[in-house]
């Protein structure tokens, strides 16, 4: 049995040795025949489309990027050339996928963009850059199943909304609430009061419809949009008046009443309110109010000049990238109607014979297709100080640093340089002296205003949730920059106020002056961080020196020449929050300390006198004239 068992033992041993051997050798060639197959592969498709990729329908296998780019664009332009078809009721509204200006190009507009070569980027990437042993599971994925990468629209959605509603300007009956109409007859004075009746409204949903557009645009198959209609029933109807109208005259009864506006009184009359009385619906019916619309014209009209109309801006560039066409947008200053409509309401229950006239600021806009592709497409924040009581050179170089300051464009990732904006500071440039004591000598030297510019600057970036890289204090306490803590001196060379542009887009800054006000505006591309700032805190105040005189020969025996006022010193401290849109929150502290400054005056002297005092004095007349 030994003997036996011995022989089959190798035996056995040859067989698997054979078969092991017989697997390896298959398995070399399979592997062999997998890796001559797999570069065979990557060889055929080298600098080409993987089979099985397709974008927006259209099969890209084996094409260059240089091919798939050109066939992607024929195959947008195919989709797009019949346009868009829409139907309201029985009739059809086909709008042009681009309008074309006839003289100026500037007014073309695309309904619809696709980057193109982005997608072709996206669709030879499919199967590479992530690893031999991916990549081939990738592209074997392609060969059993496509894939269909989206061709991700860019939709011009108010474009096409507005080219919509003015296709349905004839067909849209807009719904009108019943309404009081108030005349006094002029034989009597009595007033007559009428209800004007209600009308039933007709309307398209306009936006749900562009959303079906786009969710089609997004996979490049037009198909026609009915756009559904509804019925408005009005809020308001005559049933719910005719028990109004006996309750007018009391109403009216009320009239004789006073708007305030900064102390200045603004009479109201009975014939005045009579074109306000409204009426708002209400759960039982209807109560009588005043329509803050009317009361807006009606006001409007007597505080013109406090007003300001608000001006649209736009951003047109060149092919370079610079300024083609620019207009900065203006803030307004208009009535709050509703506010001041509410306030008035309020008086007349409490019996009070005046109530608060309102005013609001109007955001206005920045149109443009460059402001658009750019990211500049709304107000980010608003910087404000006051200049009152400045210089004439002091105002005029305001002036200019505001114009330096307004088309300031800053890309992402972009620093704001405040002394780079506003380059070189003499008089060749068109800055203005103004006058400083040095030593024993009034001398003009260039740089007055210029810290209002760069405070102005560095509240509307506060104001932005933008980051501060660099920013400092000035020395002591200027009264056009209160509250203290909140000011950002700059002097050629240094210091400078720097702020970073870490929004998704571009931001641009324009700016304004209203009366002694100095503004910058920072438009660009909201990303739903939210931002605020504590009230500074101001402390340890520290009294300021006694006036220091300085005798000198610059001026008439006896004449003074002071510079600003004394100002105590102190510190003050505020906390700037940044709260981003994935919880990030960032917290920074501002510290600002400002030293006692005393009064310097110069003071009209003798030679003889100047020798004598040894340059200083600190009596308040040291010097009289003779």
């Amino acid at each position: 049995m030994d003997s036996t068992g011995s022989d089959k033992k190798p035996k056995s041993m040859k067989d698997l040795l054979a078969w092991i051997g017989l697997g390896s050798a298959f398995l070399l060639v399979l592997a062999t025949g997998a890796g001559a197959a797999a570069y065979g592969f990557e060889t055929a498709f080298q600098n080409k489309m993987y089979p099985g990729v397709s974008v927006g329908g259209l099969r890209l296998d084996g094409l260059s990027r240089a091919e798939a780019r050109d066939r992607l664009q024929a195959h947008v332009e195919r989709a797009l050339e019949p346009g868009f078809l829409f139907r309201y009721g029985d009739e059809d509204i086909r709008l042009s996928a681009a309008i074309v200006g006839v003289e100026d190009p500037d007014l073309s507009r695309d309904l619809l963009r696709y980057d193109v070569e982005r997608a072709v980027h996206e669709a030879y990437a499919v199967g590479r850059g992530d690893g031999m042993i991916r990549d081939t599971l990738a592209r074997l994925g392609r060969l059993l199943r496509r894939i269909d990468l989206p061709l991700e629209p860019q939709a011009n959605r108010a474009l096409i909304e507005r080219l919509l509603r003015e296709e349905l300007a004839d067909r849209i009956v807009m719904a009108v609430d019943a309404r009081l109409e108030i005349d006094v007859a002029a034989d009597t004075n009595a007033l007559n009061v009428h209800v004007i009746p209600e009308r039933e409204g007709k309307m398209g949903h306009v936006e749900q419809a562009v959303d079906t557009l786009i969710a089609q645009a997004t996979r490049l198959a037009f198909q026609p949009i009915t756009i559904q209609t509804a019925t408005i029933i009005p809020r308001v109807t005559a049933k719910h008046l005719e028990p109004l109208k006996a309750r007018v005259p009391a109403f009216l009864a009320r009239a004789e009443h006073a708007l305030l506006l900064d102390g200045r009184r603004y009479e109201l009359s009975t014939s005045t309110v009579i074109g306000w009385v409204s009426a708002s619906p209400t759960a039982s019916g209807a109560e009588l109010t005043l329509d803050p619309d009317r009361v807006v014209v009606g006001v409007s009209d007597m505080i013109k000049t406090r007003l300001i109309e608000p001006k649209d801006g736009k951003l047109v560039l060149d092919e370079n990238g610079k300024f083609k066409e620019f207009i900065a947008p203006e803030e307004g200053i208009v009535v709050d109607g509703r506010q001041t409509a509410f306030d008035l309401m309020q008086a007349w229950e409490r019996g009070a014979p005046t109530s608060t006239l309102h005013l609001k600021r109007i955001t206005p806009n920045i149109s443009g297709e460059d402001a658009e592709r750019l990211g500049i497409t709304e107000l980010l924040g608003v910087g404000r100080s006051n200049f009152a009581g400045s210089p004439t050179n002091r105002r005029k170089n305001i002036a200019l640093g505001k114009a330096r300051m307004n088309g300031v464009l800053i890309p992402p990732d972009g620093i704001f340089s405040q002394l780079d904006v506003l380059g070189v500071i003499d008089g060749a440039h068109g800055w203005l002296p103004e006058l400083v004591i040095k030593g024993d000598r009034t001398v003009p030297e260039y740089g007055g205003g210029l810290c209002q510019v760069g405070t102005t600057s560095f509240r509307a970036a506060l104001a932005s949730g933008l980051p501060i890289v660099e920013r400092r204090n000035h020395s002591y306490r200027v009264r056009y920059y209160e509250p203290a803590g909140t000011d950002a001196t700059i002097y050629d060379p240094a210091p400078d106020f720097k702020f970073k542009n870490d929004t998704p887009g571009h931001i641009l800054i324009t700016s304004q002056i209203q009366g002694d006000d100095l503004l910058f505006l920072i438009w660009g591309t909201k990303d739903g961080r939210v931002t605020s700032s504590t009230k500074p805190i101001v402390y340890n105040i520290v009294a300021p020196p006694p006036t220091k005189y300085i005798p000198t020969t610059d001026l008439p025996v006896g004449q003074k020449k002071c510079t600003e006022s004394a100002h105590a010193g102190a510190s003050a401290t505020f906390d700037y929050h940044v709260l981003y849109p994935d919880g990030t929150y960032k917290k920074e502290t501002f510290n600002s300390y400002y030293r006692p400054w005393q009064a310097v005056c110069l003071i009209g002297a003798t030679a003889e006198e100047v020798a004598v005092s040894g340059g200083t004095q600190t009596d308040d007349n040291p010097f009289p004239g003779p």
